[in-house]
């Protein structure tokens, strides 16, 4: 994510670009998540050139609730590594008791094939946003494929039974153009969840007199449950609407699961309603591209 997004032009450009974006371009679909819906097609353009010229990156995870029992987490282990290869799918992926989560290239249909292939495998991967970009250069992709074994998702330090319940905590899912309305509000708050040197490449920009922005300036995701359950944050969240972003949206769900549960035993820490972008940047970017 190279960009502020500014608001009041459905702008997104280069952190030291001020230029504005005239035409206020906004791609609705591309704001929708493919959970329970067919993949996008294969744009004709990137078909042609699927022999050497083009490629597509993947990006995914899911969140497992219950968590698979140790058996469970061995036999996901070896499958996605089994499907990877068998359409030979490059890249890096953590599986977890807690789910799976990957950043993946490989030719287009084959990334397809890869995703289809998790959805016959089990039918929680039909919940899943998997977020496809054709068009990639070769010799971006990646040369290996690398799964492996991992207690956590995301470094939270709160792996196993230490984490909130998504059936019971987790913030509500907007899409693109539900968030981008969102940020318009005054009486909410917007929590960039990444890492410190993430938002300094490049974040939000609400719109003058809407949300608020706030930047845990975290060197790393260890540091969330902390500053979150610091008296100072929670005076700014209680009795506010709170956003949530993060890189694709996988950070957000422990991240909106933890504020949710630390509410319901905190009487000052009252938000009204926690939410983050279905997708994250990665999807509201390909809706307001600049």
């Amino acid at each position: 994510f190279h960009c502020v997004f500014d608001h009041a032009t459905n702008n997104t450009s280069n952190c030291n670009d001020n230029s504005d974006n005239e035409r206020g371009v906004i791609i609705p679909e591309n704001a929708k998540a493919v959970c329970h819906r067919d993949l996008p097609p294969i744009d004709p353009i990137h078909l042609q050139e699927q022999s050497v010229h083009s490629g597509s990156i993947l990006l995914f995870y899911q969140y497992i609730e219950p968590l698979w029992t140790k058996e469970q987490h061995k036999r996901a282990l070896k499958k996605v590594i089994e499907i990877g290869l068998q359409y030979n799918i490059t890249g890096r992926g953590r599986v977890a008791q807690e789910g799976l989560n990957c950043t993946l290239t490989g030719r287009p249909g084959d990334i397809r094939s890869f995703c289809t292939s998790l959805r016959e495998w089990d039918e929680i991967f039909l919940e899943t946003d998997f977020k496809i970009t054709d068009g990639v250069e070769w010799s971006k992709m990646f040369k290996s494929l690398s799964i492996r074994k991992a207690n956590e998702l995301v470094a939270y330090g709160l792996a196993g039974d230490k984490a909130p319940s998504l059936k019971k905590f987790a913030g509500t899912h907007l899409e693109a153009d539900e968030y981008h309305k969102a940020m318009q509000d005054p009486e909410t708050v917007i929590i960039d969840v990444r890492n410190a040197y993430e938002s300094a490449i490049g974040s939000f920009k609400p719109p003058e007199g809407g949300a608020k922005l706030i930047d845990p300036k975290m060197r790393n995701s260890i540091e969330f449950p902390k500053w979150l359950n610091s008296k100072e944050t929670q005076e700014e969240l209680n009795g506010k609407k709170v956003l949530m972003y993060c890189t694709g949206g996988i950070r957000c769900e422990r991240a909106t699961a933890l504020l949710n549960q630390m509410s319901a035993v905190n009487e000052d820490l009252k938000p009204k309603g926690v939410y983050h972008c279905r997708g994250g940047i990665e999807r509201y970017v390909k809706t307001f591209p600049a």
